[in-house]
């Protein structure tokens, strides 16, 4: 059987490399079809695709059976020990150390916004303890069971103090002088006019008292310590 030939005009480019033309006439080579190799590329990149899939999967097998032979018990309960003792720390830190709430209610403004400030509390001040005239606590509502409010102290035990009606801003002009009894705090707001406080329910056992504000840590425009303002009087004596 005779074998089909085609003739394939080649381009004009000499053995050398340069264009041109040999004679009048073009190079032709006569290549029969039995002799051509066309590869088709869809199928050598599905090979080469299946084979990288095939790699990878071994690598992934490998690396899964190196990650599981680690995990003997040693390790587990070494990790399960770290783990707990991570969670013990951290909740030791915010029971009895620091901890955060976020300011709400219009009480101490502007002192704290309405809404929005992060305040860290000391929880060492703890039941009053260290606790001064002029600085900010965190105590539970006297009245209302798990409620957490914040208000500043203006009195201590054994102080006297003017009991002004609640909601007033004319401070020492109406009210009862009163001492405070032992162990408890006279608490009022920065916002007389919209702070409920000891002027409403009376002196606040210490006992109520779980922290002191100490500083402000969001937001970042605002970041800062939280100051005592308030400075005793010197009042100087008169003989009578």
């Amino acid at each position: 059987m005779r074998r089909r030939s085609s003739w394939f005009r080649t381009p004009n480019i000499l053995n050398d490399g340069r264009r041109g033309r040999c004679g009048a006439k073009n190079w032709v080579l006569k290549v029969p079809y039995s002799h051509m190799t066309i590869p088709d590329h869809g199928m050598v990149d599905a090979a080469r695709s299946k084979q990288d899939h095939a790699s990878n999967s071994i690598h992934m097998e490998h690396f899964v059976r190196s990650l599981v032979r680690g995990f003997n018990p040693r390790t587990i309960g070494r990790l399960a020990l770290n783990g707990t003792s991570t969670f013990c720390a951290c909740a030791l830190i915010w029971e009895h150390l620091i901890t955060i709430q976020l300011s709400e209610g219009p009480s101490m403004y502007p002192t704290f916004d309405v809404r929005g400030d992060w305040l860290l509390i000391s929880r060492v001040h703890r039941n009053g303890k260290g606790i001064e005239v002029g600085d900010v606590v965190r105590y539970g509502h006297p009245n209302f069971q798990g409620v957490h409010v914040a208000k500043r102290v203006v009195g201590m035990p054994g102080d006297f103090v003017c009991q002004d009606k609640p909601l007033s801003t004319d401070i020492g002009k109406e009210g009862n002088m009163i001492q405070i009894p032992e162990g408890h705090v006279f608490l009022a707001g920065d916002n007389l006019p919209w702070s409920r406080d000891s002027r409403n329910y009376g002196p606040v056992p210490m006992g109520l008292i779980n922290g002191k504000i100490i500083a402000r840590v969001w937001p970042l425009s605002k970041i800062g310590w939280v100051t005592n303002p308030l400075q005793p009087a010197q009042l100087e004596a008169q003989n009578i």
